[in-house]
C-alpha cells in the first residue's frame, strides 16, 4: 500500500527516508489558524488529524501521515515566526527559560478509514543567549521555516537540557510512527 507524506518538511521526509519507506509527498495546504484548542496536545493531535483528512479527500487508497510541530511557553504556542525580528523576538523569549515542544501525529488508512493519532510532548531548558549568537543564528538560518524560531542545529546550539521523547528532531514521534503503520500493515 501506497503511503502519502502530506507535508513538504524535509524534516519529516528524512524521518520516513531512515525508516526505508517508500513515499510521495502531498502537503495538504490545510489553514492551521482555522482550528484551536486549549489544550497544546490535543491541538497538535487535531491539527495532524485535519491534515490527514484534507488529503484524503482526494484519495481513496494509500495511508496519509501528518504531522504538526509547535513550541509553547508560558501556555502561549509559538509557530513559525513571520520575519527574522519575530524570530530574535522569540529566541530572547525562551533565552534561559524551559519550554515545551509539542508533536502531533496522524495516520490514516483511506481504505479501511482508521484513523491513529497521538502527541507528544518534550521540554527543553535554553542557556542563556547572547544578542550575538542569537542574530548570528538568525542570519545564517531559515528561522522563519522553523517553529519556535530554531531547528534541531539551533537545539544543539542552545540547549542546556532535554526531558522527553526526542523525536520532535524529526518533526514528527518516530516511535509512534512505526507502531502506527505496523497496525496498518506495513512492515518497519
Amino acid at each position: 500500500m501506497k503511503i502519502i507524506l502530506a507535508s513538504q518538511s524535509s524534516y519529516r521526509k528524512h524521518a520516513l527516508d531512515i525508516l526505508g519507506l517508500t513515499y510521495e509527498t502531498i502537503p495538504s495546504n490545510f489553514d492551521e489558524s482555522s482550528i484551536r484548542h486549549d489544550d497544546p496536545k490535543k491541538l497538535a493531535q487535531l491539527l495532524s488529524e485535519a491534515k490527514c483528512k484534507k488529503v484524503a479527500e482526494e484519495h481513496t487508497d494509500g495511508i496519509i501521515v501528518s504531522a504538526d510541530l509547535f513550541v509553547v511557553y508560558k501556555n502561549k504556542i509559538f509557530e513559525k515566526p513571520i520575519s527574522q525580528d519575530a524570530a530574535i523576538h522569540m529566541l530572547k523569549t525562551f533565552s534561559g527559560n524551559s519550554f515545551d515542544i509539542i508533536t502531533g501525529l496522524a495516520v490514516f488508512n483511506c481504505v479501511t478509514g482508521k484513523l491513529l493519532a497521538t502527541s507528544e510532548s518534550c521540554e527543553v531548558r535554553f542557556r542563556e543567549l547572547t544578542d550575538f549568537e542569537i542574530e548570528n543564528y538568525t542570519s545564517r538560518y531559515p528561522v522563519t521555516k522553523f517553529a519556535g524560531a530554531f531547528d534541531a542545529d539551533g537545539l544543539l546550539r542552545f540547549a542546556e537540557r532535554i526531558n522527553g521523547n526526542y523525536n520532535f528532531e524529526a518533526a514528527l514521534p518516530v516511535d509512534k510512527l512505526v507502531l502506527f503503520l505496523r497496525k496498518n500493515g506495513i512492515t518497519v
